[in-house]
This record gives C-alpha cells, sequence and structure tokens, in this order.
C-alpha cells in the first residue's frame, strides 16, 4: 500500500491542533489541584507531569501501528486511528482521593506522589489483564448497550461537565462555537482556501482572548526535562497504593468499558479494530506512564466518529504525543497550555459530543432508542456530583462533614445523586443491557444482568464511591428485586401470546 500514513493531512493536521490542545490543558490539572494545599507547582510539573507524555507516546504508537495494519489489509487510504489521551475523570480521583489524602496525612510530597504514580500502575496492570478478555466482554454486552456506553461517556457526561466552559469568556468562546457551527456543522467552507475549522477556531478566537488580555501567557524559558522522574521504591509504592483499589479499581474498569465502548463507535464509523489489542495498546500506555512517575492515566477518547467525519486519519495519532513529547521535553508545558484556553476546546467538545451522539443513534435499531435515550440521562448523576465535589473544597468544606451532608440531602437529595452518579458508565451498561435483552425478549440475560449489578452494588463498584464488602446492601437488593421481575416476564409474554391468540 502507497498511502502515506505518517503524512499529515488537513484533517490530521486539524485534529492534532485539537488533540494537542486537550492534553496538555488536561494534564495541567493536578498543578492547581494542588496549589491550594502548599504542594508548589515547581514540584507537580517536574514529577507528576512528565511520566505522561512518555506513556501516551507508547500507547499512541501502539494504536497507530494497528490503523495502519487496518489500512493494509483491508487496502483502504481512509483508516482512522483510535483517539488516545489523558482522562479527567481519573486525574481528578487520582489527585483529590489519592494524593491529596495522603499529602494530608503527613505532609510528605515525595511520598504522595509515589503512592499517586503507583495507582496509574495498578491501572495498567488491571487494562491488561482484562485485555485477553475484551472480545468476550464484546460479544456479551448487547451492541446497543455498548454504544449507549459510548454515547454516555462523551455525548452525555464529558460534554455536560466541559462545555459551560464556553462561557469562562463569553467573547473568545461564542467566536469559537460560530466557527465551530458555521465551518463544520453546517458544513461551509471557511474561505475559498478551505481553512482547516479546529485551527480557525483556535487561531481566531486566541487572537481576540489576547488582545482583550483574557489569555496573557509568561513565558518562564527553555529548559530541558526528561520524560520521566523515577520514584524511590516503587514496589512499596505499589503495596501503599493497595488501600486505594477503592479508587483504582473503579477507574480501571470505567476505562476498559470506555475503550470497549470507543471500538464499537470505530466499528460504526467503518473501522473494526481487534477490540483486545486496542485495548492492549492502552494498558501498556497507561503503565508506562505510572513506571515513569506520573499521576495522569490515558484512556481511548469517544472521539473517533466525529474526526474521521472531519478527514482525520491515521497520522494526527503519531503527531501530537510527539509535540506532547517535545513540548514537555523543553519545559514549556505551563507556556503552551496557556494557548488553549477553555472556552475554545469547549466548543470543540460541542462538536465532537453531537458526532458521538450523532453515531450512536445511526448505529443503533430504532427500536432500541429507548435504552439508548434513557442511558443518555442516566450520566446527570454524576454531573451533579462532579460540580458539587470540585466545589466543596474551594469553600474549605467537605462533603464528608455530617451537616454538610445534611444540608446536601435537604437540597439537591445528594444520596440520591451519589447513588446515580458512583459508577455511572456501570449503571448505563447495566440498564441498557437489561432493556435491549427485554426487547429481544432474552429474559435470561436480562436477569443475569441484573445479578451483575448486585454484585456490582454489593461490592462498591455501582453507587459507592468505596470498594468494599456489603457497600451497597440496599442496591443490591433492589437489584436482585429487579432481577426477579425480568425473568418473571416470560410468563407475562405468555399471556400476552394467548391473548394475541
Amino acid at each position: 500500500m502507497t498511502q502515506r500514513w505518517w503524512a499529515l493531512s488537513r484533517g490530521d493536521l486539524d485534529t492534532t491542533i485539537a488533540q494537542v490542545g486537550f492534553n496538555l490543558a488536561q494534564m495541567v490539572i493536578p498543578v492547581f489541584l494542588l496549589l491550594p494545599v502548599g504542594i508548589s507547582a515547581g514540584f507537580t510539573v517536574t514529577h507528576l507531569l512528565p511520566g505522561y507524555a512518555l506513556g501516551f507516546l507508547v500507547g499512541s504508537l501502539g494504536l497507530v501501528f494497528l490503523a495502519a495494519r487496518l489500512a493494509n489489509r483491508e487496502k483502504r487510504a481512509d483508516v482512522t486511528a483510535h483517539v488516545y489521551g489523558n482522562n479527567v475523570p481519573a486525574i481528578i480521583a487520582y489527585t483529590l482521593s489519592i494524593m491529596l489524602p495522603v499529602y494530608l496525612e503527613n505532609h510528605d510530597i515525595a511520598r504522595a506522589w509515589e503512592i499517586g504514580a503507583a495507582a496509574v500502575v495498578w491501572t495498567g496492570v488491571i487494562k491488561l489483564a482484562a485485555a485477553p478478555f475484551a472480545a468476550l466482554f464484546r460479544r456479551f454486552i448487547p451492541q446497543p448497550a455498548s454504544m449507549t456506553v459510548f454515547g454516555a461517556a462523551m455525548y452525555s457526561y464529558l460534554a455536560l461537565v466541559l462545555l459551560q466552559r464556553v462561557f469562562d469568556q463569553p467573547l473568545v468562546g461564542l467566536i469559537a462555537l460560530a466557527i465551530i457551527a458555521t465551518g463544520i456543522l453546517a458544513n461551509i467552507p471557511i474561505t475559498r482556501w478551505r481553512i482547516p475549522p479546529f485551527i480557525a477556531a483556535w487561531i481566531v478566537p486566541l487572537s481576540v482572548a489576547l488582545v482583550i488580555g483574557y489569555v496573557h501567557p509568561t513565558w518562564s524559558g527553555l529548559s530541558l526535562q526528561l520524560p520521566f522522574a523515577a520514584t524511590r521504591e516503587p514496589l512499596r509504592a505499589m503495596a501503599l497504593a493497595l488501600p486505594y483499589l477503592s479508587v483504582i479499581a473503579p477507574i480501571a474498569i470505567y476505562q476498559v468499558l470506555q475503550d470497549i465502548a470507543s471500538v464499537a463507535g470505530a466499528a460504526a464509523a467503518g473501522d473494526d479494530y481487534d477490540v483486545r489489542a486496542v485495548l492492549a495498546c492502552d494498558g501498556l500506555g497507561t503503565l508506562v506512564c505510572g513506571l515513569a512517575g506520573s499521576v495522569i492515566t490515558p484512556v481511548i477518547y469517544a472521539m473517533h466518529p466525529p474526526y474521521k467525519a472531519v478527514g482525520a486519519r491515521i497520522s494526527f495519532a503519531l503527531w501530537t504525543p510527539v509535540v506532547v513529547l517535545a513540548i514537555v521535553m523543553s519545559g514549556l508545558t505551563l507556556f503552551v497550555a496557556q494557548l488553549f484556553p477553555w472556552p475554545i476546546l469547549a466548543a470543540i467538545i460541542a462538536y465532537v459530543s453531537i458526532g458521538v451522539g450523532m453515531a450512536t443513534l445511526r448505529r443503533v435499531d430504532p427500536k432500541y432508542l429507548g435504552a439508548v435515550l434513557l442511558g443518555f440521562v442516566l450520566p446527570a448523576g454524576a454531573v451533579v456530583a462532579t460540580a458539587v465535589n470540585s466545589a466543596l473544597p474551594a469553600l474549605k468544606l467537605s462533603a464528608a462533614n455530617p451537616v454538610v451532608q445534611t444540608e446536601l440531602n435537604r437540597s439537591i437529595y445528594w444520596s440520591s445523586v451519589l447513588g446515580l452518579g458512583n459508577g455511572f458508565l456501570f449503571l448505563v451498561l447495566v440498564v441498557a443491557s437489561v432493556i435491549s435483552e427485554l426487547i429481544d425478549r432474552r429474559f435470561g440475560r436480562a436477569a443475569i444482568w441484573c445479578l451483575v449489578a448486585a454484585v456490582f452494588s454489593w461490592f462498591g463498584l455501582m453507587h459507592s464511591a468505596i470498594m468494599r464488602w456489603a457497600a451497597q446492601p440496599d442496591y443490591a437488593a433492589g437489584w436482585l428485586a429487579a432481577g426477579a421481575i425480568v425473568y418473571s416476564a416470560r410468563w407475562w409474554r405468555g399471556v400476552e401470546e394467548h391473548h394475541i391468540k
């Protein structure tokens, strides 16, 4: 095959700009989360972040290889590589639920960092352990349910968490959104030279942001930074991270589910990948991130169909990590991140989320749309919980405080929000699977999904922030009762058929 998969097409150049922005803007989140407790930006930037660039490169190279192999095998020039990048829920969880408690316990930042990096190592181990069984998971999960998880991850959750940031600076955000709406959603060429819309949606509003003073990047100079930071006792740190498996395991399994759902989304767009190989690439990249000292874990993004629609092929998956690595190694991480303000990134997310939602609806048979639409609204609890959990520390409050809990329960039914939000992708998966199996009149399989939900609830993988024995017995009992009802529906069907006759 003569296709130069490494050459930047217009679509690849466009998506490379977007991907570099996403990865840098999200990579620096731990810097700002840890500053208020006295952890300096200097330590965070030199210890917690660099290893991500190395793991990101390793995982991306694997995905590039898979895409090039698929293109060669099928003799196609329109194969699109999977979209890879860091994961905001995991960044927040590992920073605030692992590193912060360890640091507050003894104010040893080195130990907090080592345990945070060990958590990423454990995440990679879990992904690699799950990889051989990914195809089995994909076969067992009903296709409408996997597509619903795919849509809920991006169309509902991430878009609702980040979309409001278009209005961090309305002038900048609305200019970016107008360019996205005109150049992509309405498919109107930007000038006769057909300027790539993502590039226009970055350069034009960024210029306005610089003029009005919304963005004022601070130049800190060039400095060599290796793409790893060696921890002192990695094996000991992994042992010390074991008590935090209640945080690590749900995040890892959630990322496995997102990887599987993203492969389903790619298949919907015409690129049928081996889900085991994709998950193995992600697992290897995640493992390298942790071993290189990063507290940031990557994941396959649910962006394949919209990226394919704007002309992205394979090379963006190569050049994005190369550019990120060059920026990290030159010591310009914070400076370049300032050139991608959130009003611009949120406008791009608006397009991507629409593309994910449309891909989901197009791939699913209309008879399953009820399951899909219900799955799309289920992440609402996670959205509210994320907003509240982010706001409380800034107000010097804690959701663990009984008084705070009482007031939250009185005002927003906090316990119900947590029940809906904790492990929300598992909840989306189970609900969509149960409904899909019932529509297909497979009552036994629907009941098995309820049993799976009961087990997940008992161990704290659903409806609970903590993984432990008997974490949510009430939810477990509820799912067992639901399983009995859906299984008994086989006899309802008999009554229905008798009535029809």
